[in-house]
């Protein structure tokens, strides 16, 4: 039956049903082949946009990290704001002492020579029987407790400078000075 068919279509009919057989054939491919490319590109990019969903979220946690160690930064700066002026109030209390100590030295070398003068005194043996019945004391009693006063004053100076730490560091230098000046 299709050859009797073919028979009875007249050849010009044939020729452009070939043709358009052929025709179909091409779009057929054609269509086959952007079927193909079509669900190419749908999965690039269902693999494009999962990355993107993953670069998502990976951007996100980034950003949560930097904002975690942002906020941490800050905490250390407030910290080291908080330090530095501890430090400055330390210093200042450092000098403040340091004052106060430089005073009751001050004070104490002040009281120890008052209490040299009182045992020199002492030691002297100054009594009121000494002063005349007016208030005063003699003349020649006078230039003599002013000669006394005059000894303790030097003898106290004396002792002040055997008792500082150079007078002690340079004992030996001065044993060896008087060993060569003796013949």
């Amino acid at each position: 039956m299709g050859a009797s068919m073919s028979d009875e279509i007249p050849g010009r009919v044939q020729a452009e049903l070939t043709r358009l057989r052929a025709e179909r054939q091409v779009f057929t491919a054609e269509q086959d082949r952007l079927k193909a490319k079509l669900a190419e590109t749908e999965h690039e990019l269902r693999e494009a946009t999962a990355g993107a969903s993953s670069n998502e979220g990976d951007s996100a946690e980034l950003n949560q990290k930097l904002a975690s160690q942002q906020e941490e930064l800050n905490v250390a700066k407030a910290r080291l704001r908080a330090l530095e002026a501890e430090v400055l109030l330390a210093h200042q209390q450092r000098d403040s002492l340091r004052a106060e100590l430089k005073t009751c030295r001050e004070e104490r070398d002040r009281l120890r020579l008052a209490l040299l003068d009182a045992e020199l005194v002492v030691s002297a043996g100054v009594v009121d029987a000494d002063i005349l019945p007016g208030g005063e004391p003699s003349a020649d009693r006078q230039r003599l407790l002013n000669a006394e006063r005059l000894a303790a004053e030097m003898a106290r100076e004396l002792d002040a400078t055997r008792r500082t730490v150079s007078w002690r560091v340079t004992a030996p230098l001065r044993v060896v000075r008087k060993k060569m000046d003796r013949p």
